[in-house]
């Protein structure tokens, strides 16, 4: 499991979007967005840099946690 730091995430609309995104690579990805916090947690045998990547693709600047 590893965390995102992601920027922009205003609505729900968008924690579809990138929720839709993380399942594309991973539909058996578990996904937890906490939205005020900027967080979006994520357990999936894809690799956090993918991941990222794909999120970012999206437009929502993004860092895997330390």
């Amino acid at each position: 499991m590893f965390i995102l730091d992601v920027s922009g995430i205003g609505c729900g609309g968008c924690v579809s979007k990138i929720t839709k995104a993380i399942q594309s690579l991973d539909n058996k990805a578990t996904i937890s967005v906490d939205r005020s916090a900027g967080k979006v947690s994520v357990e999936s045998s894809e690799s956090s840099e993918q991941i990222r990547k794909a999120v970012e693709a999206l437009g929502f600047p993004s860092q895997i946690s330390t």
